[in-house]
């Protein structure tokens, strides 16, 4: 085998080794080129051996979830349909090959949405929701499921998406729920729900710059993510989604602009620093 290859049973022993084991329900973003050849199979078929390769490891009791967005319906608010939608080019061939499975399920709101196979894959990623992070949205049920984050090819700190859902929970002021209006479908079928999803303020005056990097340092340093080898890359697996939002958590505690490169430079007197709203009100009194 050539140097900086890796074959199917290799990719088994990757899993192994980073504690994977069958049952789990697992979450994982992927960029299988990183990894070098494959030997012996087409760039064509490498997702497929993959996921083979992770399905017949976590057995029919696993489920395998995987990032799946389609972020031009927040862009350009191109309509998006979880069965159609491509998966943006930049979550990965496996990804886009798992939300093609005729057994995938797909998040309704796009907004780092998730796909997944299995039989937890209908409760992830199928909660009747059209919220990105609320109660019952995709990274609320891998968090109620302790999932594991198996980043395959790929750093933790690119794919820390989930502390998205950990700043919605702790309330954190440099991000709010933003509503979208654009319809959403299921193969074809007009969905019915309101759609939000947790977004920075985009404002240059205030320059909400994100950083997990030192996250996942931290997350290295006290044993939670293990690092094996596989091809020329590494895979990366973080134990438990409960454990990672624990760890978030009392960071945030610490620092509620932990998640960033430096605190926001708000403006004073507006949102999200807009200052005293005065003498109490009721509804009839300040709308009338």
């Amino acid at each position: 085998m050539a140097i900086g290859s890796y074959c199917e049973v290799d990719v088994a022993a990757a899993l192994k080794a980073s504690g994977v084991r069958r049952g789990d329900l697992i979450y994982m973003p992927s960029a299988f080129f990183a990894l070098g050849r494959m030997e012996g199979i087409s760039i064509h078929d490498i997702p497929e051996r993959i996921v083979g390769v992770v399905k017949e490891f976590i057995g029919p009791e696993g489920t395998l979830t995987v990032p799946a967005s389609f972020d031009d319906y927040a862009r350009f608010a191109h309509e998006y349909d979880t069965k159609r939608s491509p998966v943006d080019a930049g979550q990965g061939a496996i990804s886009q090959y798992v939300a093609n499975l005729p057994d995938a399920f797909r998040s309704y709101c796009p907004l780092n949405a998730v796909a997944g196979i299995g039989p937890l894959a209908n409760e992830v990623c199928h909660g009747w929701t059209g919220a990105a992070y609320g109660v019952g949205s995709a990274w609320d049920r891998l968090y109620e499921n302790d999932a594991k984050f198996v980043c395959l090819g790929v750093a933790p700190n690119q794919i820390l998406n989930f502390v998205y859902y950990v700043q919605q929970r702790f309330g954190v002021p440099h991000l709010y729920n933003k509503l979208f209006t654009t319809p959403v479908y299921e193969d074809g079928v007009r969905i019915n729900l309101t759609i939000t999803s947790l977004v920075r303020y985009l404002d240059t005056r205030f320059t909400v710059i994100e950083n997990t990097t030192k996250f996942e340092n931290y997350l290295t340093d006290i044993g939670l993510i293990r690092q094996v080898t596989l091809g020329r890359g590494n895979v990366y697996v973080i134990e438990s989604a409960k454990k990672i939002f624990s760890e978030a958590i009392k960071k945030l505690s610490e620092d509620v602009f932990y998640f960033l490169e430096h605190p926001p430079k708000f403006v004073e007197g507006e949102v999200p620093m807009d200052g005293p709203t005065g003498k109490m009100q009721t509804d009839k009194e300040r709308y009338q």
